[in-house]
């Protein structure tokens, strides 16, 4: 269904090709840049905001990739762009985790950005165990991690994504010694029972459940998910803290006045109200937020502070 959707996605996913190369001279022209890969659910996402903005804004608005470094580079290019909304950061709850990764950041994550809003925010991180694992509950798995110790392995994305702070902030709550495995993706060796577990964003998460290849023993949500009926919260399960922030959010670069900064918020309330986006939220499950700027600059100080403090504590360092 998702390989369906990325089809018939309509012209904004190709819309640098198709836009004259006089139009992307012109001063109507939005870039939003993306921190990760085309063809990913993050990214078919940021698309179909795009869309919405554009019939939003009546302004040209085209997404570019760009990849790597865990986010910087696309997030550095972003921070020395001019505040007149020519280009836009859509981006994740990495933008956050980076500044306690990172003691040396090309950019300043709070002052080198104008915030607009958080679009949305996922469901959480979902524990996937493989289907074939012994450990049908999640005091089943803290048994065995106790009684041999650095003797189970969770995979993640990669060192310091968020995929691997969860892991650890798990294992800390837990009290349990893990072993991290960072992959490029470890869905793989996962369902083959390579590694014991991994902790996965819910919408990527879902579609593996349901096809019965993995087993979902808890999620990071504040409250029960119905897409994922009988899965408790950590937080019932008594263990505390084991929560990362899974949002997307829109940031402009530092130096916007606070008027435009309010009109670029009003278009985005009006993009995510746009049939591509609307689409897009029937499969990824997230739920719209749309904080203000004011709010959403509360919101990732606060992050900030928070992975500045708690990433050393936890020994994870970005490479």
């Amino acid at each position: 269904m998702f390989k369906k959707f990325v089809r018939n996605l309509p012209r904004m996913a190709l819309v640098a090709a198709l836009i004259p190369a006089a139009a992307l001279a012109q001063s109507d022209l939005v870039r939003i840049i993306v921190p990760l890969a085309a063809g990913n659910p993050f990214d078919v996402a940021a698309r179909a905001f795009a869309e919405g903005l554009a019939k939003a804004s009546g302004k040209n608005v085209i997404v570019e990739n760009k990849p790597g470094a865990g986010g910087r580079i696309a997030t550095s290019e972003v921070a020395k762009g001019k505040p007149d909304g020519s280009v836009l950061l859509y981006t994740t709850a990495g933008h956050a985790t980076n500044a306690g990764l990172y003691a040396n950041l090309p950019y300043d994550p709070i002052k080198d950005f104008t915030p607009i809003t958080i679009v949305s925010k996922s469901s959480g991180f979902v524990m996937l165990v493989p289907a074939s694992s012994p450990y049908k509950t999640i005091q089943e798995l803290i048994a065995a991690a106790k009684a041999q110790p650095d003797r189970l392995s969770y995979g993640s994305f990669g060192n310091g994504n968020t995929t691997h702070v969860i892991g650890a902030m798990f294992a800390r709550a837990a009290n349990i010694k893990l072993i991290h495995v960072p992959y490029p993706s470890p869905v793989n060796d996962l369902i083959g029972g390579q590694i014991n577990m991994v902790f996965m964003g819910a919408s990527t998460a879902l579609p593996l459940v349901n096809g019965g290849r993995v087993r979902a023993l808890a999620i990071s949500s504040e409250e029960r998910e119905p897409e994922f009926p009988g899965v408790p919260t950590f937080r019932e399960l008594g263990l505390k803290d084991v929560d990362v922030p899974a949002w997307s959010g829109l940031l402009a670069p530092a130096g916007m006045s606070a008027d435009k900064a309010q009109a670029l918020y009003t278009q985005a309330v009006e993009a995510v109200k746009q049939p591509a986006y609307q689409n897009n939220l029937k499969l990824t499950k997230a739920k719209v937020v749309l904080s203000t700027p004011q709010d959403y600059r509360k919101s990732l100080e606060q992050d900030v502070a928070r992975f500045r403090k708690e990433l050393p504590e936890l020994g994870i360092k970005g490479d």
